[in-house]
């Protein structure tokens, strides 16, 4: 009876519904595993293995500083899209906080923290061009992307994506052409593709979808709900790339290098499991207003191809492996073993995320906070204690033990409120 009413509400989250949202997610994966493939094969090939380690450090700042600083602006969106607000004025709102928030985001970076830490280690124009590029319109364009995801037009948010990764493989290949293997260079190009991108997917929502950008539509109340969100995003940034800053601060760019390549194959082994997470998260966020039995019934339909996923990723990353030094040369013959390692990252990523965005969507958010923000200084606090005198084995570990500790903890929280609410109600 409780399935039934679930899926009265939810009108299209039967099997085929499901199943057609889920192909054009698919869609907008392959297109941005594509470029992700592109720009891991072109870089790692044509810069040295310290260059990589100095990308793979900004990159460890910058996303994590975007996550944060946009607060939750894309999860707003989602959340209130699928509940019923007009789109011409959540998106204005979201908006709003998604482009001044990563602002004050990137100015941090760049007058405090490139000059007290990595002055000396990477060239200014390199880390501002990078961070502007990966913090402010990496974001703009991504959240655009999300109006898809909140419409359940995943058909428009593949377009959207299309664009982007079509100008990000215009500038890869200028850098392929005229970048001579120099960082500086491929600064330049990401910045101007990724400007491009967020130009021209602004102007996709304004135009297909009658909403345009605001800067002045955002309140202090969006920031505080959308907060915990963000609060969330960055922990699980911080357990994810805390260990390639701090790498690159003691020197040791080549173990950043060959962790950072390591670790991006990882990421692309991801595209089946955002696919799932995407076609289902309006769904998602519309039966967490039930609770959280309700919404873990959408999630737990998601389980088996999440894991399904996950082993069929792992075990292609243990085979195909020593591929990876024949593509982008022999330099890093060390990224097999770190690829091995990491093979089991995308089951754990799965299951994670699956219960995570169930406490998300029943208004659970700060009790994910707090399990995430746990895992993210379990893993700093590791790496501290290591890294000053490890390699990227250890940041290898101590990635792993924060995973597996985090996925744990939400599973246990999950419980926690799925009982909770059954006697005291949502």
């Amino acid at each position: 009876m409780a399935m039934t009413g679930i899926r009265e509400r939810l009108g299209s989250i039967g099997p085929e519904g499901l199943a057609r949202r889920a192909g054009w997610a698919g869609a907008v994966e392959v297109l941005q595993l594509i470029s992700s493939l592109l720009v891991f094969f072109v870089l790692a090939s044509l810069l040295t293995t310290a260059d990589y380690g100095r990308l793979g450090v900004v990159l460890g700042l910058a996303l994590p500083t975007a996550g944060l600083t946009s607060f939750g602006s894309h999860v707003l969106l989602i959340k209130r899209v699928s509940q019923g607000e007009a789109l011409g004025r959540a998106w204005p709102r979201a908006t709003s906080i998604g482009i001044l928030g990563p602002v004050f985001g990137s100015l941090l970076l760049i007058a405090a923290v490139h000059p007290l830490y990595f002055a000396d280690k990477i060239d200014r124009w390199v880390f501002i061009l990078l961070v502007v590029a990966n913090v402010n319109f990496f974001w703009l364009g991504e959240l655009a992307v999300f109006v898809g995801n909140s419409t359940r037009k995943l058909k428009e948010a593949a377009q959207i994506r299309f664009m982007i990764v079509s100008c990000r493989i215009l500038g890869l290949g200028w850098f392929a052409l005229f970048g001579q293997g120099e960082l500086l260079r491929w600064a330049v190009a990401s910045f101007t593709s990724f400007a491009l991108a967020a130009v021209l997917a602004v102007g996709f929502i304004w135009r297909v979808f009658g909403a345009y950008p605001s800067l002045r539509r955002g309140r202090l109340s969006d920031v505080s709900e959308g907060l915990p969100f963000s609060v969330n995003a960055v922990s699980e940034g911080l357990v994810d790339a805390s260990d390639r800053p701090l790498l690159g601060h003691y020197g040791k760019l080549d173990d950043v290098g060959i962790y950072t390549l390591a670790g991006r194959v990882a990421q692309m082994g991801y595209l089946p499991l955002r696919a799932l997470m995407r076609a289902s998260d309006a769904d998602l966020f519309q039966a967490g207003k039930r609770g959280t039995a309700a919404a873990f019934s959408v999630t737990r339909s998601l389980m088996l191809p999440s894991v399904g996923f996950g082993v069929v990723v792992g075990g292609g990353m243990l085979i195909l492996a020593p591929i990876v030094p024949y593509l982008v040369g022999s330099k890093y013959d060390e990224a097999v073993l770190a690829i091995r390692l990491l093979s089991a990252l995308p089951l754990i990523r799965g299951l994670q995320w699956l219960i995570g965005n169930t406490l998300s969507a029943s208004d659970h958010q700060m009790a994910r906070v707090k399990a995430t923000w746990t895992a993210a200084l379990l893993n700093l606090g590791l790496n501290l204690i290591l890294l000053p005198t490890g390699t990227w084995r250890t940041a290898v570990f101590t990635t792993l033990v924060s995973e597996v500790y985090l996925t744990g903890a939400l599973a246990l929280t999950t419980l926690y409120w799925a009982r909770r609410e059954a006697v005291a109600g949502p």
